[in-house]
């Protein structure tokens, strides 16, 4: 009897302590299925201040989808679908650059933007864009078009512009434009999956950011903390703020603005003299299993300080979980 009576409470306290859960720590890795299937609102915001006097205001919102489109044992498959048909960045941008909303919205008729096809690892790291070279053609079409379009109206100017578009294209059409730039709700998305974090304190480390022109990457010092974990429902929110290296990012200016073929000394003396700062604060609220963001806010601060102008830019991105009624 006594034996038994042993026996059983071994194994009460084995089943006891396989049950336990961990409460220091929190693994992010995708549980996803072949089939798997979310609608999210992307809201994006962006301001501009000149000598503190707003200048500019722009806002955006479309419906993203996300469907699994294969899972392995290495990887996922991925398709991200705008339902809007367009990827609003895309707009945004050329409305801005050529003023001319109507044929904007006219050429891009002619592109399809509305598909992202993309892997991401077993843990739900993201990997690559896989039709990117599609996307990237579609955008040098994209721009291309509206140069000439532009020409038509503005045949004395073209020339500066096309000295100044043409890095432009060869960003947005790499493949690491479209992942970093063109389409970059898909890294704020991914950006915790594949490690386990220790909630217990702040998490201190330096980040390198690509650099799109190629070479260096960009250092930043990031602190990752969590703000709230809800174990019965797998729930986790935490925040991460970035100061981004003033250096790397001015290095990066001088870099573009010599592809650009800006070459004045006064241009180039006011970026040798300029003060950047450039921080980032982001809060993400994730169901961690099966591995789906919530809500996600991604911030950056931009504050460009020279001789007689100081410029502030502030660009939001919003990404939200839309429920099934």
């Amino acid at each position: 009897m006594k034996k038994k009576t042993i026996l059983l409470l071994f194994l009460f306290f084995s089943l006891t302590s396989y049950s336990q859960i961990d409460s220091t720590k929190v693994s992010f890795v995708a549980y996803w299925s072949i089939g798997d299937d979310y609608d999210f609102k992307i809201s994006k915001v962006k301001r501009e201040w000149k000598n503190d006097v707003l200048t500019k205001k722009d806002s955006s919102q479309y419906i993203a989808n996300f469907k699994v489109l294969d899972s392995t044992e290495n990887s996922y498959d991925i398709k991200w679908t705008y339902k809007n048909n367009i990827v609003s960045t895309f707009q945004e941008k050329a409305e801005k650059l050529f003023d001319d909303k109507e044929a904007v919205n006219k050429i891009l008729r002619k592109n399809d933007f509305s598909k992202v096809i993309y892997k991401t690892n077993e843990l739900g790291e993201f990997i690559e864009i896989l039709n990117w070279k599609e996307l990237g053609e579609s955008t040098k079409l994209l721009l291309q078009e509206m140069l000439d379009n532009f020409e038509k109206k503005n045949p004395e100017k073209v020339n500066e512009l096309r000295n100044a578009m043409n890095p432009i294209i060869e960003i947005y059409s790499s493949k690491q434009g479209i992942e970093q730039l063109a389409i970059n709700e898909l890294q704020y998305f991914h950006f915790p999956f594949g490690l386990e974090y220790d909630i217990t304190e702040p998490i201190e480390y330096e980040q390198e950011l690509p650099n799109v022109l190629g070479g260096k990457p960009i250092l930043a010092d990031a602190t990752l903390t969590f703000e709230e974990v809800d174990f019965e429902n797998n729930f986790c929110s935490l925040k991460e703020q970035t100061i981004i290296n003033p250096d790397d990012t001015k290095r990066v200016v001088k870099e573009l603005f010599s592809r650009m073929k800006i070459e004045e000394s006064k241009a180039k003396e006011t970026i040798d003299n300029a003060i950047f700062d450039i921080t980032d604060l982001n809060y993400y609220q994730y169901y961690y299993n099966p591995g789906v963001p919530h809500y996600i806010y991604g911030g950056r601060k931009f504050i460009l300080k020279m001789e007689q102008t100081n410029i502030e830019k502030i660009e939001e991105l919003y990404i939200e979980l839309i429920y099934d009624e």
